[in-house]
């Protein structure tokens, strides 16, 4: 399993990834607007910044297995620093292996060359979450609250809760 930045030529196996992680969530009942993840993802690989994070874990064909998208930015109330994920998705047939911890770990590593104070990882899609809650306060993480939504127009499917 190699962690690593994804280059601008993975656009597309990004996006089919993205997909499969968007199908699999609870915004499955959202319109997959496609050209608006391109556009999105292209930007990100296009201009990285050092407060944004983008790693991909490939396989030993150099296939795309997962992702984890983070970005880094000061607290509401202070000029700490906290990096936070936005995504992290591991395709289901690859789930159990070592993708996931690698992408943590670079993105914690990250974090620390940067001077973030707090590490926070959210799981807010819907998938597996007691499983994931349980994984990350392996990794030393605590839990620290929950994520709480409502629909106001709701999709025509409001997705997996598991």
């Amino acid at each position: 399993m190699i962690i690593r930045p994804v280059k601008s030529a993975e656009l597309d196996a990004v996006i089919e990834l993205g997909r499969r992680n968007f199908e699999e969530s609870r915004f499955q009942g959202m319109p997959f607007d496609e050209a608006k993840v391109r556009q999105n993802v292209a930007q990100m690989l296009n201009a990285p910044r050092s407060d944004h994070f983008a790693c991909g874990a490939f396989d030993s064909t150099g296939k795309l297995t997962g992702y984890m998208v983070g970005k880094i930015e000061q607290y509401f109330f202070c000029d700490y620093t906290v990096a936070t994920s936005v995504f992290l998705f591991v395709d289901p047939k690859e789930r159990g292996g070592l993708a996931a911890l690698k992408l943590i770990l670079a993105f914690r590593t990250w974090a620390k060359n940067r001077g973030a104070k707090e590490l926070y990882i959210g799981v807010a899609g819907g998938v597996l979450v007691e499983r994931t809650g349980r994984f990350l306060q392996r990794l030393g993480l605590k839990f620290t609250g929950g994520n709480y939504s409502m629909w106001l127009d709701a999709p025509a499917r409001a997705g997996p809760v598991h």
